[in-house]
């Protein structure tokens, strides 16, 4: 039978013999650690014992298992530790085995005593004379890794690694300090929020006001409309919405100011104002600041949305950069047919021309 235990109090010798006992074993092999009261030379007043309990338990029943595998005419086992504070001359471990015969139970205690210092986690506090700290101690037969006691010397290493902040000029696309960057990334949030500001006015913005003052101090949270759906407790009208304007569709508008323009120069059937346009000096320059900045040219556009869409330009190369204005053209409205994709002729070969020939003959003949 196998008696495993931790025990707090002092180990009972004469318990431990009577768990051994049995008529049929003729010999019982006792091992008894105790306390011994000096390590290296310092005086030692006691120790004191911790484990990992469940832990520790389970492997101490291992070990009974592997003992018997090994000597299988073992009858009874025992294995007790103790824990807590151990005085000098006091026990702290008692490993016991009894057998038939001599030689298995000598041989099984020593082996015994070996994994349990090897296996189970259980660690030892040597108190000294003079240091109420003491110091906590871990067998030295215990397989688990133990941290090196000599530092690497970092300093004597020979290696010598090359740190260089330095980065070819040739990888860098934005070359600027910081407060032209700082300056780049207040222009972009400037021009995001009068963007936000503008569409807000366009979509939510009433038309009836009452006085100056009103379009001065009002907004598009107090002057948007609230329709409430009858039957329903919510102040807002559910329905399914099919955005046909927002910023989601700004391409999709459209564009009003073009068709007016058309209107107002073909008035009358007299000169078309939009001919006389393109032939004038500023129209040649604007088309070249267009095409500078990556827009599309439209002739046909009033001239002063043409400049304003410049200047929107200028504002969003200011806050993003302008090293990447050949990067950033914009791309072509959906509305815009889309251009017609050039059809490579397949070139045929002489053998391939004789074959389709030879199919011709045939056919005709066949017929």
């Amino acid at each position: 039978m196998d008696h495993v235990k931790l025990v707090n109090d002092p180990i009972d010798i004469a318990h431990i013999h009577q768990l051994l006992a049995d008529e049929g074993c003729g010999a019982s092999s006792v091992f008894v650690g105790t306390t011994r009261d000096n390590f290296q030379g310092k005086k030692v007043l006691s120790l004191a014992y911790e484990a990992y309990d469940s832990m520790a338990l389970k492997e101490m029943n291992k070990i009974c298992s592997d003992l018997r595998s090994k000597w299988l005419d073992l009858k009874h086992i025992v294995i007790y530790h103790r824990l807590g504070t151990v005085p000098v001359c006091e026990a702290s471990v008692v490993i016991a085995a009894s057998s038939p015969h001599r030689s298995e139970a000598l041989e099984s205690v020593s082996f015994a005593i070996d994994q349990l210092k090897t296996r189970v986690p259980i660690w030892k506090k040597e108190i000294y004379e003079g240091d109420n700290d003491g110091e906590w101690k871990e067998n030295k037969e215990s397989i688990r890794p133990k941290k090196s006691k000599s530092g690497f010397n970092y300093a004597a290493c020979p290696c010598k690694v090359e740190e260089s902040h330095d980065v070819p000029r040739t990888l860098v696309q934005i070359r600027v300090n910081d407060a032209e960057l700082t300056k780049r990334l207040e222009c972009f949030v400037n021009r995001k929020r009068d963007e936000i500001n503008s569409q807000n006015v366009i979509d939510f913005k009433s038309s009836f006001v009452s006085s100056d003052k009103d379009l001065s101090d009002s907004c598009a949270r107090t002057q948007s409309t609230i329709i409430k759906q009858e039957q329903s407790n919510c102040h807002l009208k559910v329905r399914r919405v099919n955005n046909r304007c927002g910023p989601q569709q700004m391409e999709m508008r459209p564009n009003y100011e073009l068709e007016l323009n058309k209107l107002m120069g073909s008035r009358d059937g007299q000169t078309d104002p939009i001919k006389e346009m393109r032939k004038s000096l500023p129209n040649s320059r604007l088309q070249a600041i267009e095409s500078y900045m990556g827009l599309t040219t439209d002739n046909e556009e009033n001239i002063f949305s043409r400049i304003k869409r410049v200047e929107n330009r200028l504002l969003q190369l200011e806050s993003i950069s302008p090293e990447y204005r050949h990067f950033t053209k914009r791309e072509p409205s959906s509305m815009e047919a889309a251009p017609p994709k050039k059809i490579r002729k397949k070139s045929y070969s002489a053998q391939e021309l004789s074959a389709f020939i030879q199919k011709i003959k045939d056919g005709s003949e066949f017929s």
